[in-house]
Formats: C-alpha cells, structure tokens, sequence
C-alpha cells in the first residue's frame, strides 16, 4: 500500500508545474461497469468440472490529462476496481447439483495514458483513443465455494477465505480505450468508451506444488463513462461546425 501512495504522489507532484505553466489541464471522476476474467488455461482445461461464468464489477475513481496540442495528451489516474472470476461445476461432476466458486480481487488501479481525439475546433465531439501501461496494486483477494442441495439452495461449504498470499501485490497491464469525446462547453466535456485491458505477467505468486500450473492473467472489458473540467485549451467549437451558405 506504501508503494502505491507514493507513486500517487510522484505521478500528481510531476503533473503539478504542467497546471501553472500549461493550458489543457482536465480533471473529473469516471466510473466503468466491467466484465472480469482470470484467465488461467489450466483452469479452463478442467471443461466442465470448472467452467468460468460471467463475472461482472465497476470500477470507479478520478483521473486528470494535460493536452500539450489539440489532438494529443497524457493522462493519469487513480481507480478503485472491483475485480475476479466466478466458475461453477456441471452437475455432472458432483453428486449435488451443481456447485459454485468465487475469487473476488480489488486493485488500486493507476493508469499513465496517451490520448489522442480528434478536431474540436470544428465540431463538439470527435474520436478518441486512449493507450499505455496500467498500474495495479492488489488491496484484497477473497475465495469462497458454495454448493446447491438438492432444492438449488446454495450451502456454504467453508466461510470467505482471505486469498492475498496466492496473488503478486502488483499488476502491470496493457490498457487501449476507444471511444468518443463530446464537449458541452468551453470548460465542460464527457468521454464514453470501450476499455480493454490484460496483464501482462502473471498475477498469482508461484507455488511450487503446482509447477505445471500456467500463469493467472487479469483480463478486463469495461464501459466507461468519464466527467471533466476542462481548464485552460484552445478554443472549441461549441455550437457545431460552420454553416455553409
């Protein structure tokens, strides 16, 4: 956790001669709605003694940008991010009917991004794309298996488990967002966009009982809705493009 306070801090602290020398400064909250996956090739070669369910969370917190030119910037973040993989077992396997697993993970989430959109001088809203490495700092991991009795009511077979010792306190992982950018106002924009992200390391800490276990990866696809002021920028188109007479 100190780790990831002090590179808040050195990523805000660098950030901070940019807001009183430089124009196109954006600060603002964003929230994601994300479907969440550990994808882990020696889980999915279990079939259908293990199979991965939709796994569904949000993620939210604030992040701030520096456009250096009109159609080119930076961004850095800090996001709370709910994350994990739910799995349940067929019927088949078990002499209940079916039985379900969760691992249910949160990282501090630090995004260091480059920003590209397109014209706003012309018009009030445009293409926008987002690239580069994410930061993830682990801040719980918790397991739980349940099984369904022979009326489909799920039955706890052991409490939560605390499971922060099998993962690596940190993932760095690949980010490209696609979406659009619309301004409401000189100082007033939104982004919408579709957000992918993967590890790229393994996540779970080696465990030598297991040497033949492949890597955990995190993968993320995410929406993601995002507010900013904008402070400082050239001049936008806030009533559309010029008629032509």
């Amino acid at each position: 956790m100190r780790a990831s306070k002090l590179i808040i801090c050195i990523l805000f602290l660098g950030a901070s001669p940019l807001l009183k020398s430089q124009k196109g400064f954006e600060f603002g909250p964003s929230f994601q709605l994300q479907n969440t996956w550990l994808l882990n090739k020696t889980d999915n070669d279990q079939g259908g003694s293990l199979d991965f369910q939709g796994t569904y969370n949000i993620s939210y917190g604030v992040q701030m940008g520096y456009g250096f030119h009109a159609r080119h910037g930076i961004r850095v973040g800090a996001f709370v991010s709910q994350q994990g993989q739910n799995y349940i077992t067929s019927e088949e396997f078990l002499r209940l009917p079916s039985a379900k697993y969760y691992t249910k993970t949160e990282y501090l989430q630090i995004p260091v991004l480059y920003r590209y959109n397109g014209r706003l001088d012309i018009a009030n809203s445009s293409f926008l794309l987002t690239a580069g490495p994410q930061f993830g700092f682990l801040q719980s991991a918790r397991s739980k298996v349940l099984f369904a009795d022979s009326l489909m009511n799920l039955v706890e077979v052991s409490p939560e488990l605390n499971s922060m010792n099998a993962f690596q306190s940190m993932d760095v992982s690949a980010h490209l967002g696609l979406g659009i950018l619309a301004r409401f106002s000189p100082k007033f924009h939104m982004n919408a966009t579709l957000n992918i992200n993967y590890s790229l390391q393994g996540i779970e800490k080696e465990n030598f009982d297991l040497i033949l276990r492949k890597g955990t990866r995190n993968a993320i696809v995410g929406v993601n809705i995002g507010f900013y002021i904008l402070l400082g920028g050239p001049e936008m188109a806030i009533t559309g493009p010029p008629k032509m007479k």
